[in-house]
């Protein structure tokens, strides 16, 4: 390995100035319908309109004298052309901005559709179906769920920023190249006559339709990668750049169709000539002007904010799902078509309670305001679960009792009155465990009482018989007005487990 080291007499090797690199031009009768093209390096121009610089100019010709007014134009248009650019990327940076205004009700839509499923996945599916249900609310609170649905807005946002700073801005203007005296040169005759044949050629491929297929494509990009290695050899940078420049994007634009399943393909590519052309063109123009362009971009990113913002309204109820909607009458006023059932129209199939309470029932698609402006809670009607645990009445050492009692909801609009789903479970589980524990007692007495005080002959029995029991106990509740005025019915052989505290 080779150290550098750096002594008083060593002298950094010297950059050269951006401004005395010349900007060079080759007017070639190379353009569709016998157009004329000039060639040059276009990122060069881009670099010298982005940092303002005034470097020299030159044309090159075959004869003089010379028309300058076709490298004016060029010049013209690649500052016109950043400028639009940089205010295009400008308006996609503002409509991405109003469409992200409308993500962060799809995310936590989203969100809570997905909580559905996993709430069935045993031993974490409740917590996890908890936290990303309210968006990470139930840990962080308020503060988390805003951040975790704001997270896309964020990094779309982020990306506009990132493609707006790499857009280079056009700091001068087509008047500072100006000052610069533009020096002709007769000195392109002998690499003219050499391409002659071959410019002719690639003239003749461009011209006669707008539009130009995939092979034709890859043709002229020979071609061009043909006139590339003509241009070096004759030392013409200009010719070199373009002939480069055109041959990549023919190549791109020729690529093979892609192919969407084994055996079919997509339809074969084609490329709109005029706009390969256009920055080598002085005689074309744009054909969408900013000030159509930037409002039409706008509103493109109001309507897709709007679009987001209706789309996370829409959810899918399946049979044995209601959802309880609870709008926020701060934002919408009571009475509003909160819910939309597909096929039924507004507020169908619903009930309205107080104020702008709305129960949907499944079946359906449905649409309401999405979350903040609605807030939902989604209520399994089948297979809900009541869990009672009590004390076994034994004389022996204690015993625990634990008891799954599942059932399902028959009248919504009664069960929706206890309060949150959550809590309706509670309450439930309360008035089962006070019916449980006062008829075990009743039972355990009469025991005694069969079988004169022997303990062993008792707890015996209790333990032979719970099932039988638990189930006339569900049956007894089931008939029970207390129970069925909450619109619940219970469902036979609860699952039970006894074991010693």
């Amino acid at each position: 390995m080779r150290a550098n080291h750096s002594s008083p007499g060593h002298v950094p090797e010297r950059r050269e100035d951006p401004a005395a690199i010349p900007l060079e031009y080759v007017p070639l009768p190379a353009g569709p319908n016998g157009s004329t093209l000039v060639a040059h390096d276009r990122q060069r121009l881009v670099q010298v309109v982005a940092r303002t610089l005034v470097p020299a100019r030159t044309l090159r010709v075959e004869s003089l004298p010379p028309d300058g007014d076709a490298v004016r134009r060029i010049e013209t248009k690649a500052v016109t052309h950043l400028r639009r650019l940089r205010r295009h990327a400008r308006a996609r940076q503002w409509a991405q901005l109003i469409a992200s205004l409308g993500l962060p009700f799809l995310v936590a839509s989203l969100l809570g559709l997905l909580s559905a499923p996993i709430r069935n996945v045993p031993a974490v599916g409740e917590a996890v179906a908890e936290f990303v249900g309210s968006s990470g609310g139930s840990l962080g609170g308020l503060p988390l769920a805003a951040a975790v649905s704001l997270l896309p807005s964020v990094w779309l946002f982020r990306r506009a920023r990132r493609q707006v700073a790499a857009r280079p801005a056009a700091r001068g203007s087509e008047k500072t190249l100006q000052v610069a005296e533009l020096a002709v040169r007769d000195d392109a005759s002998q690499f003219l006559t050499a391409a002659d044949a071959l410019l002719a050629e690639i003239g003749s491929l461009m011209s006669g339709r707008p539009r130009i297929d995939g092979q034709r494509a890859l043709r002229l990009a020979t071609r061009f990668d043909h006139l590339t290695r003509l241009a070096a050899h004759y030392r013409v940078p200009a010719v070199q750049a373009f002939g480069a420049d055109m041959a990549a994007q023919f190549r791109h634009a020729g690529r093979p169709p892609r192919r969407l399943i084994p055996g079919l393909y997509a339809k074969r590519n084609s490329v709109h000539v005029a706009t390969i052309t256009s920055p080598y063109d002085p005689s074309s123009r744009s054909r969408a002007p900013t000030f159509v362009t930037v409002p039409a971009i706008l509103l493109l990113g109001a309507l897709a904010a709007m679009t987001t913002f209706f789309a996370a309204g829409v959810f899918r109820l399946s049979a044995d799902d209601a959802l309880v909607l609870l709008q926020n009458e701060a934002v919408v006023f009571p009475g509003s078509a909160g819910v939309f059932s597909l096929g039924q129209g507004f507020d169908q199939p619903s009930e309205s309670g107080a104020g702008t309470l709305s129960v949907v029932e499944g079946p359906g698609f449905f649409w309401s305001w999405p979350q903040p402006v609605t807030d939902r809670r989604l209520i399994n009607l089948t297979d809900r679960e009541a869990p009672v645990t009590l004390i076994l009445p034994t004389e022996a050492e204690p015993e625990d009792l634990d008891v799954q009692f599942q059932y399902d909801v028959t009248d919504l609009t009664a069960f929706i009155r206890l309060g949150v789903p959550e809590f309706a479970d509670q309450f439930i589980a309360a008035i089962l465990h006070e019916g449980l524990t006062q008829l075990l007692g009743s039972w355990r007495e009469s025991l005694v009482a069969e079988f004169d005080g022997d303990s062993a002959r008792v707890n015996q029995e209790l333990a032979s018989g719970m099932g039988q029991f638990l189930g006339d106990f569900v049956d007894i509740a089931n008939q029970n007005e207390r129970l069925t005025g909450l619109g619940i019915i219970l469902k036979p052989q609860p699952n039970f487990n006894i074991q010693r505290t």
